[in-house]
C-alpha cells in the first residue's frame, strides 16, 4: 500500500540579501541538485512534453521545464551502499521552482522551494513597496524577513516510508541551508560562484 508524507521546512534568509537574489538562484535548478548531500553526480537531459505526464503538480508545458539524470549514493544498512539513478524534473513558479523526483522502487518526491515573506506572530509593519521578492532591493528592511521554504510531498510504499522520512528531512533541509549560505556569499563576493 502507498502512503504520503508531507515535511515543511523553512530557512531564514539573511536581511542583507536582496530575496530576490535567492529566488534568481534556485530559478537556475542547479544549486538544488549540487548541495543534495548524497549526490554523486548529475547531467541535464532532453525535456520534452511527456515529462510532465499529466502531473497536476505542475502547470503548462513551457521552456522552463528542464529534466536532470541523478546519480545519488544511498544508505542500504551500515556500511553498505549502492549508486542509484532517476530523472528529476523542474519548472519555474512565481519566487521559485517545482521539481519531481522519480526514484527506483516507486518513490516519487514533489518538491516546491519559494521565497517567501517570513510569518511571524504578530505582524510586522513593513515599509511601503518592500513586499514584493522580486523587488531587487538592496537591504531588507527590519521586521521584514525572508526564507526559503520548501514544501515536500513523498509518496512510497508504506513498508518504506520510515526509512525515507528521516533521510529525506535531513538531505532537505541541508539543501536549503546550503543554498541560503551560498547565494548570500555569493551575492557578496566571497564564494565560487558558480
Amino acid at each position: 500500500m502507498r502512503t504520503q508524507h508531507h515535511l515543511s521546512i523553512a530557512t531564514p534568509i539573511p536581511g542583507n540579501v536582496p530575496p530576490g537574489v535567492v529566488v534568481a538562484a534556485i530559478q537556475t535548478y542547479t544549486p538544488l541538485i549540487r548541495h543534495h548531500s548524497a549526490m554523486t553526480g548529475f547531467d541535464e537531459v532532453s525535456a520534452t512534453p511527456d515529462v510532465l505526464d499529466n502531473d497536476p503538480f505542475f502547470g503548462p508545458w513551457d521552456d522552463s521545464v528542464r529534466a536532470f539524470q541523478l546519480r545519488e549514493l544511498i544508505t542500504l544498512a551500515p556500511g553498505l551502499t549502492k549508486e542509484i539513478t532517476y530523472q528529476t524534473i523542474f519548472q519555474l513558479v512565481p519566487d521559485g521552482t517545482r521539481s519531481r523526483a522519480m526514484a527506483p522502487a516507486g518513490i516519487v518526491v514533489r518538491a516546491e522551494f519559494t521565497v517567501r515573506q517570513r510569518r511571524a506572530t504578530t505582524v510586522p509593519i513593513s515599509p511601503a513597496g518592500s513586499d514584493s521578492t522580486a523587488s531587487g532591493s538592496t537591504v531588507t528592511a527590519m521586521g521584514d524577513e525572508y526564507e526559503l521554504r520548501e514544501e515536500v510531498l513523498v509518496e512510497a510504499n508504506s513498508l518504506l516510508m520510515p526509512f525515507i522520512t528521516e533521510a529525506l528531512a535531513t538531505v532537505h533541509r541541508g539543501i536549503c541551508e546550503r543554498v541560503v549560505v551560498e547565494t548570500a556569499k555569493n551575492y557578496f563576493g566571497t564564494g565560487d560562484m558558480q
